[in-house]
């Protein structure tokens, strides 16, 4: 059985760079949502939590480490 529940593999402090990273894993097939989006992207003090179905969860670190820096 697959698990679909979605979870954090990524946080970010701005909306730019959420949907920069957003867009490149969707681009590459994995299924990412923002989380905090909106309250995070206006105000600055939540992070942006980009979340993935928790069966991409290690793919999709693997992406990120390769191709994203901290």
């Amino acid at each position: 059985m697959e698990n679909n529940d979605l979870v954090p593999v990524r946080t970010c402090q701005s909306h730019e760079e959420a949907t920069i990273i957003q867009n490149a894993m969707e681009g590459e097939g994995f299924s990412c949502v923002l989380d905090n989006d909106h309250q995070g992207g206006l105000t600055g003090v939540l992070a942006i939590r980009l979340m993935v179905p928790a069966d991409q969860l290690a793919r999709a670190k693997a992406f990120l480490d390769e191709h994203h820096a901290d």
